[in-house]
């Protein structure tokens, strides 16, 4: 894990679609955050076999549970690949085990963005060398070492989408936040969830319908820890 020191940013979010109603943070809100230390890499396939190993692990809806392992094990060559398909439930269920949490909206995005408003991890500017963009598959978590945000902390965005905590409630459905955008680029219909790597002012609704809903293979998860 990584520290990342206390401080006040701007929260500013740009939502790219309206067609569901959300506060506007378009013109930015002050957030003063506390220390906290924050997982360098999203969540590994080997990491979570660890878990799996140590608790017995099933969930209460098996529906799409890590759908791409193979009799309990994750495939050859791909322990350091981002854990998937995973609901909001499991992640939940590691970091506890972990003696950790998920990250709230405005903890990932300033440990990505630190307290300036850049809009990639690594600076203002787009550099397809500093993150998994067009590959159109997943990469390992230490790939792309270019892309760090000013803490240190790597892998932010176009590999998975990471799970945050925070939860959102429109009146009449739930949305898990999740940030960084993921490998995968739908360009079929403008129905699908945006793919690629996200800026770091961009954030996505999850629908929650239920566990098997949620977990597919381009949404994973990293935790943090209070530091105080």
């Amino acid at each position: 894990m990584v520290m990342i020191t206390s401080g006040d940013f701007t929260l500013k979010i740009n939502r790219k679609d309206s067609f569901i109603p959300y506060p506007d943070f378009s013109s930015g809100k002050l957030v003063q955050i506390k220390s906290f230390y924050m997982d360098k890499y999203p969540v590994t396939n080997a990491q979570f076999k660890k878990f799996i190993d140590a608790t017995d692990y099933e969930s209460d809806d098996p529906v799409n549970f890590l759908k791409h392992w193979k009799n309990g094990a994750y495939p050859d060559g791909l322990a350091n690949y981002p854990i998937v398909y995973v609901s909001l439930e499991d992640a939940r269920a590691y970091a506890v085990w972990a003696g950790k949490r998920l990250p709230t909206e405005a903890e990932w995005q300033y440990a990505a963005q630190g307290s300036d408003d850049r809009f990639w991890p690594w600076g203002t500017e787009f550099d397809s060398t500093y993150c998994n963009v067009g590959l159109d598959k997943l990469t390992s978590v230490e790939t792309y070492f270019k892309g760090q945000s000013p803490f240190g902390v790597m892998d932010l965005v176009g590999n998975v989408w990471q799970l945050t905590n925070d939860v959102y409630d429109n009146g009449s459905h739930y949305f898990i936040i999740m940030r960084g955008g993921s490998y995968y680029h739908p360009t079929s219909s403008w129905w699908y969830v945006k793919g690629g790597p996200q800026p770091l002012d961009q954030s996505q609704f999850l629908l929650r319908v239920s566990q098997g809903f949620e977990r597919n293979a381009t949404v994973g998860f990293r935790c943090v820890v209070d530091a105080e």
